[in-house]
């Protein structure tokens, strides 16, 4: 199916695998939102808590305290917080880094309980727990993520091999919730990873960039002019892998990618 939105035109290649996945990861949130809450108590996502006001926010308020979310002003490139009352577009950590992304938004800070919860999501059971912590991103970051003017919501993909390990691919399911709720198309298979590298965590900060070095590629039948887009990992540390996919994005004619992250790591 050829699809034109705006300046952006792609063509959805997703395979009958990832095609059924998402209807049927759609019609359990759509039961859910047809009335089961009604039958079983919404519970906060994080501590399991019962929410007195169901359906306002998937976390309890004492979750959501404990958590080191984003605060005052911030750099606009990279996300790091920054002093000044006043959003720079480069800060003393990235100012001298190449990166090819325009901007970044996050919930907060890779520490504490949020630290806790990223390294749930890792895990093929915790896809409840990525779309509540991508609906907290929605509700805490509404203006900004507005702001970036998406044409298309893409997720970092991850290499088949992680995938059949992990079991699910967290940034995925951000990205399939943003775009729900940005209301732009979602194309999760527009980048692939064109060999399997070693995790980023694993190696130290200077090596990071070589190891995603030209590791991403966009698949044939996406086809870019001018397009925005908004693309969506789980962790942002030294910005290597969020660059070296949208530099494959940029050089496939995309004008402008912003990245959405649910932490922003600023000790490496």
């Amino acid at each position: 199916m050829l699809a034109v939105k705006n300046n952006v035109e792609y063509t959805s290649v997703s395979s009958r695998r990832q095609s059924l996945a998402a209807a049927g990861g759609r019609f359990v949130r759509w039961c859910r939102g047809a009335g089961l809450d009604l039958l079983f108590p919404a519970s906060c996502a994080g501590c399991g808590l019962e929410l007195e006001d169901a359906g306002h926010s998937p976390f309890c308020v004492d979750c959501v305290g404990r958590l080191p979310l984003v605060r005052g002003a911030t750099c606009v490139r990279c996300g790091a917080p920054v002093p000044g009352q006043i959003a720079r577009e480069r800060c003393y950590i990235c100012g001298g880094t190449k990166l090819w992304f325009d901007e970044t938004v996050s919930l907060g800070e890779y520490d504490g309980l949020l630290r806790e919860w990223l390294l749930k999501m890792k895990d093929g059971r915790g896809e409840s727990l990525t779309l509540a912590i991508a609906e907290l991103i929605w509700q805490q970051q509404l203006e900004r993520l507005t702001a970036t003017r998406p044409d298309v919501v893409v997720p970092v993909p991850m290499h088949w091999r992680r995938r059949w390990v992990r079991g699910t691919n967290s940034a995925a399911v951000l990205a399939e919730r943003l775009a729900e709720r940005l209301r732009v198309p979602l194309a999760v298979d527009l980048l692939r990873r064109t060999r399997h590298t070693p995790p980023q965590f694993s190696l130290p900060p200077s090596e990071r960039p070589a190891n995603v070095r030209n590791a991403f590629a966009v698949r044939p039948g996406y086809h870019f002019e001018e397009a925005r887009v908004l693309l969506v990992d789980d962790i942002l540390t030294t910005g290597s892998t969020c660059s070296a996919a949208a530099r494959t994005l940029k050089q496939a004619g995309a004008a402008h990618v912003a990245v959405a992250v649910v932490a922003r790591t600023l000790r490496h």
